[in-house]
């Protein structure tokens, strides 16, 4: 069993933590605060063996096998670096960094020390998103023309949230708009190579909503929105020339709810096939997906994970450089 380290005690930590009850591949053993009482009464709260008052107390752990970090964004590059020195395997939360540096440089000290590092996206690993990129891969929408793609959500306590704190890596477009990036990238494949966008602002110039129409050079269009300001349906559509498919990527899939739509066809009259797939929380499937590409490690794979998180990141960079413009 895999034996794992959380360096924080934040909302996610905990949604991390009880997805992972029901894993038999990994098991959390060590939580890090920078404040050693928070962090022992974390631990003591989920039956964690060990409370560490830094991180890098955590990372000295001999014990640990692997890491879950979900610090600011801004803390990312460093912590990564030095877990993977400390040759320990690492899940990070998306966004991976806030500049390509910063991705190649990670992703080099876990391929030197022979770690393996994923970027956290959980929804890739919900059976939706699986089976609706096989099925566009397998032809059964056609030649793909358009996709759209929303995240968004409200956020609480503006004055003390990290998600709008520009020192932290704050902003809409590294938060939720990390996502329909992802998500549009791994349909297409390729890097938009012409970029329309408008951002709202608020009072620190932090991007607080996105709406961006990006172009491919095979001609495919997609849409993209994100804002903290409402919670739309985390969704995507892709069109193509036989007909559409459609699912939500949320992280949480609540019971009932998990499923695809596919119209096989492009007229109106034609109607909306669902499909229903296993519901589940996507931590716990990206959990169990970490614990398996260990198992399984090759350079190789780790090569196409860091050239991922390098596209996503570049695209995101790209879209802010036109909204600041």
């Amino acid at each position: 069993m895999l034996k794992m380290g959380i360096m924080s005690t934040a909302n996610v930590s905990r949604s991390f933590i009880e997805v992972l009850k029901g894993s038999s591949t990994i098991k959390i053993t060590a939580v890090a605060s920078r404040n050693l009482e928070k962090a022992q009464s974390f631990a003591e709260e989920f039956d964690i063996e060990k409370a560490y008052a830094s991180y890098q107390e955590l990372l000295d752990d001999p014990q640990l096998d692997a890491v879950y970090i979900p610090l600011p964004n801004s803390m990312h590059a460093e912590w990564v670096v030095k877990a993977a020195k400390a040759k320990k395997h690492i899940l990070c939360e998306k966004p991976i960094a806030l500049t390509v540096e910063d991705v190649k440089k990670m992703y080099e000290e876990a391929i030197k020390n022979n770690v393996f590092l994923m970027e956290g996206f959980p929804y890739k690993f919900q059976p939706q998103t699986i089976l609706m990129l096989k099925m566009i891969q397998d032809g059964e929408i056609g030649e793909i023309s358009q996709i759209y793609a929303d995240f968004g959500f409200t956020v609480d306590d503006a004055e003390n949230n990290i998600r709008l704190k520009p020192e932290l890596g704050g902003g809409v477009m590294w938060d939720a708009g990390a996502y329909p990036v992802s998500i549009i990238r791994a349909i297409t494949g390729q890097n938009p190579n012409e970029i329309i966008a408008f951002g709202k602002f608020n009072d620190q110039d932090l991007d607080t909503a996105v709406a961006a129409m990006l172009r491919f050079e095979n001609g495919i269009t997609a849409q993209l929105n994100c804002n903290f300001d409402a919670a739309p349906h985390r969704y995507v559509r892709v069109i193509g020339s036989k007909g559409i498919i459609a699912a939500g990527y949320n992280n949480m899939t609540k019971p009932n709810t998990a499923f695809i739509e596919i119209k096989k066809g492009l007229d109106w009259n034609y109607e909306l096939e669902k499909i229903e797939v296993p519901f589940g929380s996507g931590l716990f499937f990206e959990a169990e997906a970490f614990a398996d590409h260990i198992q399984n490690y090759t350079k190789e794979k780790q090569v196409l994970m860091m050239n991922e998180s390098i596209d996503n990141t570049s695209t995101i960079l790209n879209i802010l450089d036109v909204i600041k413009k």
